[in-house]
């Protein structure tokens, strides 16, 4: 017979019995102290004529390419931001993003510098936008050169733009890597500088 003088004991350990797995399986929650990543959305306005070159760099190509080259580029900022490149239609004429930086790819001849015209005028409703425009597909510098400096002419003349020149950009070959990699900085700076200039607007509104 039990001595009724360790029943409270005994009821003590059927207690704690019950209740043990409260601190066997719950771990302690663990606050992550990872930041969550900035999603990057730029819109891409393909003025690509119907003569663009074979040879030269291709508009898919392109956007796998920078996409690749902006999410793996070094960064000196506490955030690490997911690029992720919208394509838009020439019929479309408009962007599903609020992102003030638009990158025009354009080839390097008459029907290009039109067609991006054409795309930058329908695309600049939104005053605040920037452009900023690569050429591919030219024989040589000089054409390109003529290109950027039509389209830039034409865009300020007529539209009020200001046009930001990334240059041209030939097919994959031994200077790829650092075209592509100047490219990437080129667009993280002025995505940088636009979303700064935003930010100033609304401060002063």
């Amino acid at each position: 017979m039990h001595n009724p003088a360790w029943r409270p004991a005994q009821l003590h350990t059927e207690r704690l019995a019950s209740i043990q797995h409260h601190f066997i399986d719950e771990r302690p929650a663990v606050r992550s102290t990872v930041k969550p990543r900035v999603i990057h959305s730029l819109p891409v306005h393909m003025a690509v004529a119907a003569g663009h070159p074979a040879n030269a760099l291709q508009p898919h190509y392109l956007v796998d390419a920078l996409a690749r080259q902006l999410n793996t580029q070094p960064s000196t900022d506490t955030e690490h931001p997911d690029w992720q490149l919208e394509v838009i239609p020439l019929e479309q004429g408009k962007s599903n993003s609020d992102q003030g930086l638009i990158l025009v790819f354009a080839t390097a001849d008459l029907e290009g510098v039109r067609l991006a015209y054409t795309g930058i005028k329908k695309l600049s409703a939104n005053s605040s936008r920037q452009f900023g425009v690569l050429f591919s597909g030219a024989r040589d510098r000089d054409i390109a050169h003529r290109c950027q400096k039509r389209l830039a002419s034409g865009a300020s003349q007529f539209l009020g733009i200001h046009l930001h020149e990334l240059g041209h950009m030939l097919a994959p070959g031994p200077e790829f890597s650092e075209d592509m990699a100047r490219l990437a900085g080129e667009v993280d700076r002025l995505w940088r500088t636009n979303s700064m200039h935003n930010q100033l607007e609304v401060a002063h509104t």
